[in-house]
């Protein structure tokens, strides 16, 4: 049952977006895909296409192809930009955030697919994309990346295409800075490094916010994850740093701090580990129905929207990443960046794009008369 207060939350922050001006600017980085989504057929009769509703039922059947040979057809939805930084960088531009999104789009051209971003983007494309195709279904994705064209793109490389004073003023001028994707690029430690050191440092505590996303490391080794973490809590020296991670993320850090004895079983009891063991402000964990963060206060968690029929799944925990953030920016209480993350990564999926504040409203209002009905 919805709480009067919860409903009243929404309802105060929904009309708090209608009269928003936005004038902060966030500097993101430093991915970029090219992203094909498509459907799993399972049955076909004709031109009538019936998909693989979830992921336990297309393993199912590839399992029993095992020893054999067979087919697997997909249905192309839709072939556009991908990464955590294009994909976050929209969310905020949408929002009506003035965003530097430097990244991996095409170089020394940006490709076609990224010349659509919205205006608000200042795009610095630094490397050749990675390729992904993301087969979608109603509960989660499998995404099969090609990343061959990070192999080489470090630190010493986004000087020389970019310049340390461009970097610097970019960085000086940006109210946030969102580091995203340290798993598949991998150089990240390095770039992370090297921004600490050469940018963030010399210009000393001046009231930044940081975010950071790891993305699922499990293709890490655990030294890799413990190392990537003492980066980030350098950070916190400098300004307000979060770290954001989803369920699956949150149980593989966890294994990789290799606490000894230890026998959490939950996501909150393994999030409070994992924040103990960093020097940052807030770690943001966000499962699928719900999201909570963890700081020195304690813990903070609201209940989420399941979208049941989702259009797009692909991107949306960036889009949940951006939500936070604006909460952030607006300095709003931490329930409050809670639902605005979890609004935008609902309009996100519901409706294929990522929402203006408008829209987030639109939809925050709509969450709330939906909680109103099931009362």
């Amino acid at each position: 049952m919805a709480s009067k207060s919860s409903n009243d939350r929404l309802g105060k922050l929904a009309q708090k977006l209608k009269t928003q001006k936005l004038d902060q600017s966030i500097m993101i980085g430093f991915d970029g895909y090219v992203d094909s989504l498509y459907g799993v057929i399972h049955k076909k009769s004709g031109t009538e296409k019936q998909l693989f509703k979830d992921i336990s039922g297309f393993a199912d059947h590839i399992k029993g192809l095992s020893g054999k040979s067979g087919q697997v057809e997909l249905s192309l939805k839709e072939i556009k930009i991908g990464g955590n930084s294009p994909i976050m960088s929209q969310a905020m531009g949408a929002l009506g955030f003035q965003v530097h999104c430097l990244g991996t789009l095409g170089f020394p051209k940006i490709l076609p697919v990224f010349e659509d971003l919205n205006p608000n983007i200042q795009v610095h494309s630094l490397e050749n994309p990675g390729q992904s195709d993301a087969f979608e279904f109603q509960d989660g994705k499998l995404i099969f990346s090609d990343c061959g064209s990070f192999d080489d793109f470090n630190w010493k490389k986004i000087k020389e295409r970019i310049g340390l004073d461009e970097l610097k003023k970019i960085y000086l001028g940006s109210h946030l800075v969102a580091a995203v994707d340290w798993v598949n690029l991998p150089h990240a430690s390095n770039i992370w490094q090297g921004l600490l050191e050469e940018i963030v440092k010399p210009n000393g505590s001046i009231g930044k916010k940081f975010f950071f996303d790891l993305c699922d490391p499990s293709r890490k080794s655990n030294e890799e994850i413990r190392e990537a973490l003492q980066i980030i809590s350098r950070y916190s020296e400098f300004g307000e740093v979060t770290l954001g991670l989803n369920e699956n993320e949150t149980n593989l850090v966890f294994e990789a701090l290799e606490y000894p004895g230890k026998k959490e079983s939950s996501t909150e009891e393994k999030g409070k580990a994992i924040f103990d063991n960093l020097t940052i402000a807030c770690l943001l964990i966000h499962p699928v129905n719900r999201s909570f963060a963890i700081t020195q206060k304690g813990v903070v968690e609201v209940a989420g929207k399941l979208v049941e029929e989702p259009n797009i799944l692909t991107g949306g925990g960036d889009n949940f990443n951006a939500g936070y953030v604006l909460g952030c920016l607006l300095d709003l209480e931490m329930k409050e960046r809670l639902l605005l993350g979890m609004g935008c990564s609902g309009a996100y999926i519901q409706n294929g794009k990522s929402p203006d504040l408008s829209e987030l409203s639109q939809y925050l209002e709509s969450w709330m008369e939906r909680r109103k009905e099931r009362g």
